[in-house]
């Protein structure tokens, strides 16, 4: 809230009218420009506006405070990250509330850093997991980047052509399984 919204509001809640904020010492002309966010007071001036108001001056200079529910989740994360602790992140993560404006964007980046280098990791060992951590990655972070895209969009093509052999790999296996028994039966 800026200022001159946070003096009329100051005020209206008190009751009382221009001309008896501005008193002798300033014109009502000058509080409305002040109010309107038109003109800004000098000190003085907004020193004597708050007494008139029974505020102290440091409430029409605070600025809004955003409080965020997660700074706990994300300096953990940060910590988990600087420790190479990549699942670990995605872990500390799930306890992460959202929206929070404050953070967003930094929990999307952490979180879509570490599914690439999670998804790396297990890729050619684990590729339906490696594949769930690659299409979760939110792509519409201010901070994913095209390099990043390039790696998710490789390991997923890794982790399909992983899927794809196990496949191969199933169909052997059941006709070699098939073609044992039906010699075994002959």
């Amino acid at each position: 809230m800026e200022l001159g919204e946070k003096l009329r509001q100051a005020r209206l809640e008190a009751g009382l009218s221009q001309r008896v904020v501005c008193g002798d010492v300033i014109t009502r002309n000058m509080l409305s420009q002040i109010e309107n966010g038109s003109a800004k007071p000098s000190m003085a001036t907004l020193q004597y506006l708050a007494n008139r108001l029974g505020k102290p001056m440091s409430y029409f200079l605070e600025e809004q405070i955003v409080l965020s529910p997660n700074p706990q989740v994300i300096a953990r994360a940060r910590e988990a990250y600087a420790g190479r602790q990549y699942e670990q992140v995605l872990h500390i993560l799930v306890g992460y509330r959202e929206p929070d404006p404050l953070f967003d964007p930094e929990k999307h980046y952490l979180a879509a850093l570490c599914a690439l280098a999670q998804a790396e990791a297990i890729g050619s060992r684990e590729p339906r997991q490696a594949e769930m951590l690659l299409e979760r990655i939110n792509r519409d972070s201010v901070y994913y980047t095209e390099a990043m895209e390039k790696k998710r969009r490789m390991l997923l093509y890794m982790a399909w052509q992983a899927l794809e052999e196990e496949a191969r790999e199933r169909e052997d296996y059941q006709r070699a399984y098939f073609y044992a028994c039906k010699l075994r039966n002959a």
